[in-house]
């Protein structure tokens, strides 16, 4: 669905883009991964990669990261859509650092 205004606000009371901002390294390497396995299928279709085909990869990575599972568990975070939300803002910061690495990397 891609990071919309009001859920960026969201975010940002809920204090998840501070949290990203402190640990922006740790999750840029967990996107990383993730695009690279939605690239890999993909490509074989040939059809664009898109942020929902990485986001969906990465919303199951982040649902099993302690640092995160614990700041949402201190906040009362408990609803499944703040892993969803997240997965979304991280997508929105990184996806051109993410795209340029990727391609560069596999040409």
């Amino acid at each position: 669905m891609g990071l919309t205004a009001d859920v960026e606000l969201n975010l940002k009371d809920a204090g998840l883009i501070e949290f990203f901002n402190k640990n922006r390294p740790v999750f840029k390497v967990i996107a990383g991964k993730a695009y690279a396995f939605a690239y890999d299928y993909v490509h074989a279709t040939g059809l664009p990669l898109r942020h929902d085909d990485v986001a969906k990869s990465l919303t199951a990575a982040l649902v099993a990261n302690e640092s995160l599972r614990d700041f949402l568990a201190t906040k009362k975070l408990r609803q499944n859509f703040w892993n969803v939300r997240f997965a979304d803002l991280i997508l929105d910061r990184l996806w051109k650092e993410l795209t340029d690495e990727y391609t560069s990397a596999h040409p």
